[in-house]
């Protein structure tokens, strides 16, 4: 199952690049929502290959999570591919520049399931799929809007 969102910010692409793939922040945000993760290599630069490991809860029961960086194009394009369970996920961002200050950021969430319970919770978010594509929307929209801070205070 496929779910693509795109937001166009107001912010030249190195900087919605560096924004949107600011892999600390990201972390925090995940750990604040209840995800435990942890760096694997305890890496300080993301590159292709670097990932996380550690759980999440969906459902209601706790289950493994991994992730890795499987492509990573500065400033273009960024993919993670990421296990939860018996599910697959890969995650790819795309950055177009349509001006020299406006920059749209395309994302693209393509889930698969393994086992049965993944089948069920994947059918459960084709059931809520235009909340999940407003959480994807948000998501954006609120990266996007750090963006364009980062680019308003660089600018004076």
């Amino acid at each position: 199952m496929k779910f693509k969102v795109s937001e166009d910010v107001d912010a030249p692409a190195a900087i919605t690049w560096a924004r949107f793939t600011d892999f600390s922040g990201i972390e925090a945000e995940a750990k604040g929502r209840g995800a435990d993760l942890t760096r694997v290599g305890n890496w300080a630069e993301a590159a292709p290959g670097c990932g996380w490991r550690g759980s999440v809860t969906v459902r209601g029961r706790v289950r493994p999570v991994t992730s890795e960086i499987s492509a990573m194009d500065a400033p273009e394009r960024c993919e993670i591919q990421t296990t939860v369970g018996g599910m697959q996920a890969v995650y790819e961002m795309t950055f177009l520049e349509l001006r020299p200050d406006m920059t749209r950021v395309q994302v693209v969430l393509d889930m698969s399931a393994n086992t049965l319970s993944a089948r069920l919770a994947l059918q459960t978010l084709k059931l809520a799929r235009g909340r999940v594509m407003q959480r994807l929307q948000g998501l954006l929209a609120r990266q996007g809007n750090l963006a364009e801070d980062d680019y308003r205070r660089a600018q004076g």
